[in-house]
């Protein structure tokens, strides 16, 4: 087996690369510059690990490292790494991909992570990393690795003083279009709409029937999740959790779950590539089933919906 496969309790018994502790000290260095709304990802060359870094500003710094909710079986984390990862420092995930989105979650992650303030110790950042690099994922050398930087929905950054090879040096170069205009542009064909356009969160706002639901990109392997808030000011109960249950059971496509008193809708669609007719077909699936649930839902636990006029008609903005 390859070792940056393994997921074998890590022991500190074998020899560690004489580079490690330089690419620490650079790495601390190319964290320094990020700015706000920056982000940094290190990942493996050949594999789905990853530790990824985004600069918040005078709120810190959020770092990231990859957990069995973006891992395919045979890269899954045995209980071992994840006993060491969280041992390291990092805070275990809150919830799965579908669960811990940033509006259900917005302080928790599907991944492990660590949240630093400001001002930013950059080289504990740093040391965490490499400890999850070298120690518990076994990664032989940092020549096993590569770089992704730049903003959301915004320019590249170049980090040549990493000495990582950059996964997409050129992003004019890269193949196929940038995936979050094609999801826009595919949207906007979609429902006829020529303003739509993401908000602050990154989300496109869609609205069917009774129900306002959301689109985005999301992740480093990169899907379109799609989710909605189907009914709020619910309380949790053993008889709506149950309820939940047997719905999800019945769907399949559409998962539900409940959480801060509300439950909410969501699926995903794999977004490299990026095929519009799947999109397409995902979001009115989603909302022609969202719209029966939320006021089923309803009836039987109260709370409110969406929108509460309902409006028939085209998924609209």
């Amino acid at each position: 087996m390859d070792s940056t496969q393994t997921t074998a309790a890590p022991e500190v018994t074998r020899s560690l690369s004489a580079a490690w502790p330089g690419f620490a000290a650079r790495l601390a260095k190319a964290l320094a510059q990020l700015e706000e709304d920056q982000f940094l990802v290190i990942d493996l060359k050949h594999g789905s690990r990853y530790v990824q870094f985004a600069a918040q500003g005078a709120h810190g710094m959020r770092a990231e490292t990859v957990s069995n909710g973006y891992l395919d079986k045979g890269e899954r984390l045995d209980a071992g790494v994840e006993r060491a990862l969280v041992a390291a420092g990092w805070q275990a995930p809150t919830g799965s991909p579908g669960s811990s989105t940033p509006q259900a979650d917005p302080d928790g992650s599907p991944n492990f992570f660590a949240d630093f303030p400001a001002p930013v110790d950059v080289q504990a950042i740093a040391d965490l990393a490499v400890r999850t690099l070298a120690v518990i994922f076994m990664v032989p050398h940092p020549g096993y690795l590569q770089y992704d930087a730049g903003e959301i929905r915004g320019p590249s950054l170049e980090l040549p003083d990493l000495g990582l090879k950059r996964l997409h040096k050129d992003p004019a170069a890269a193949s196929g279009p940038d995936p979050e205009q094609q999801l826009l542009a595919t949207l906007k064909d979609m429902t006829g709409l020529p303003d739509l356009a993401y908000d602050r969160d990154g989300d496109i706002a869609l609205s069917h029937g009774s129900v306002r639901g959301y689109v985005r990109l999301s992740g480093p392997l990169p899907h379109v999740r799609i989710f909605a808030f189907l009914v709020a000011a619910v309380a949790g109960s053993p008889e709506l959790l149950a309820r939940i249950n047997e719905i999800n059971a019945a769907l399949g496509y559409l998962h539900l779950f409940w959480r801060n008193e509300a439950v909410v809708a969501i699926t995903e669609v794999a977004a490299e590539p990026l095929v519009a007719a799947h999109v397409v077909w995902a979001v009115n699936e989603f909302f022609q089933i969202a719209n029966g649930i939320d006021s089923l839902l309803q009836a039987e636990f109260g709370g409110t919906v969406s929108l509460p006029s309902v409006t028939a008609g085209a998924t609209r903005h």
